[in-house]
């Protein structure tokens, strides 16, 4: 009988290291890896920060400055590089500039480089892109993985605190995620993938374990550092399986939501932060776990603390469930006006014991 194995995508190379941007032609080269005609995304202030040691080691390249995430520049790039011949794309930032670069390279056919600059969600490496469809809409699209993540760690402590907490939040919010996969796997709904979750919540229960203190340096290059790592994991997690389950459930739906109807109102992962929270209530599970992170981060724990209303977060929860084909608590449950009313009053009476 043969051995029964399964093949997943996952980067050639991850390298955390204080100043190894400038020396991204040796790590391609210890890889075997050479690339003539390179393409870069980033922004200007990026750059500043350091993003420039990449430009400045492939001969001031074709560089891109972000305009927008959306499917539409997404496109317009992958034509352009189809175009002019390159064979990688490097996107240097945040989130937006990870998503767009993995978009373009996926439609182009070429290789990707990430290299995150703000540990502020999962986005460092995984199969999927978060953009604007022409309605001005997120929508979630398979992307391929990258094939090597850098990052410089003297960037991360440039990072802005709000971005960190938000990094926090997105990782802690796989508890939640994790939490409804299995109740969609116990009611029948959908298949589970163990091997993926494990590494979910892995991810997750790193940085939980970080928490143990009264007091915490955010910008500390330690902390920094096993953080990035989480957020890698979590990343790959996603792709062993195959979407983004094991990382998004009705927390990110809560998310996705408040991001359709009001956008701007804050960062991803402040908004799964909260969700995780109320999602929790939904599923009568015990908070008291994370209390103390979120009073020491100053993690939202109330829509209010997002800038919602009750009237706003009522909207949110009808709009939810139909953010994303999966089975969470708010599809068991079931979202009526009526009934997103009830929840969002019995929600501000639980909440006030922790606050």
């Amino acid at each position: 009988m043969s051995v029964i194995l399964r093949n997943i995508q996952i980067p050639l190379f991850i390298k955390i290291e204080t100043g190894c941007l400038r020396d991204i032609r040796k790590v391609l080269d210890e890889q075997y890896l050479h690339f003539e005609k390179p393409l870069i995304i980033s922004e200007p202030h990026i750059l500043e920060l350091g993003g420039n040691d990449v430009v400045n080691a492939f001969g001031q390249p074709a560089t891109i400055l972000l305009k927008e995430n959306s499917i539409a520049e997404g496109r317009r790039i992958a034509a352009e590089v189809r175009e002019k011949g390159n064979d990688l794309i490097i996107s240097i930032g945040g989130g937006r500039v990870l998503d767009l670069g993995k978009y373009a390279a996926t439609k182009a056919q070429v290789n990707y480089i990430s290299v995150p600059t703000t540990p502020s969600n999962d986005a460092i490496c995984s199969p999927v892109a978060v953009l604007k469809n022409e309605d001005g809409v997120t929508e979630s699209i398979n992307v391929n993985m990258p094939v090597g993540i850098l990052v410089d760690s003297l960037m991360l402590t440039s990072s802005p605190e709000a971005q960190i907490r938000a990094g926090v939040g997105d990782l802690l919010s796989k508890f939640s995620s994790i939490a409804d996969w299995r109740l969609a796997y116990a009611e029948g709904k959908e298949r589970m993938d163990d091997f993926a979750a494990s590494l979910a919540l892995s991810s997750a229960q790193l940085i939980f374990e970080s928490f143990n203190c009264k007091v915490i340096n955010l910008n500390d290059p330690k902390f920094l550092n096993k953080l990035m790592n989480g957020l890698i994991v979590a990343g790959v997690s996603m792709n062993i399986a195959g979407s983004s389950r094991p990382c998004s459930g009705s927390e990110h739906k809560i998310s996705h939501a408040i991001d359709a109807l009001f956008p701007g109102t804050s960062l991803h992962g402040l908004q799964v932060a909260f969700g995780m929270l109320f999602a929790m209530f939904l599923r009568k599970e015990s908070i008291e776990p994370f209390v103390h992170i979120y009073t020491l981060l100053q993690l939202p724990m109330t829509h209010q603390q997002l800038g919602l209303t009750d009237e706003q977060m009522a909207q949110v929860l009808l709009k939810a469930p139909s953010t994303r084909e999966r089975y969470t608590i708010l599809e068991k449950i079931g979202i009526t006006p009526e009934r997103a009313a009830s929840l969002i009053t019995e929600y501000n009476g639980f909440i006030k014991h922790y606050l």
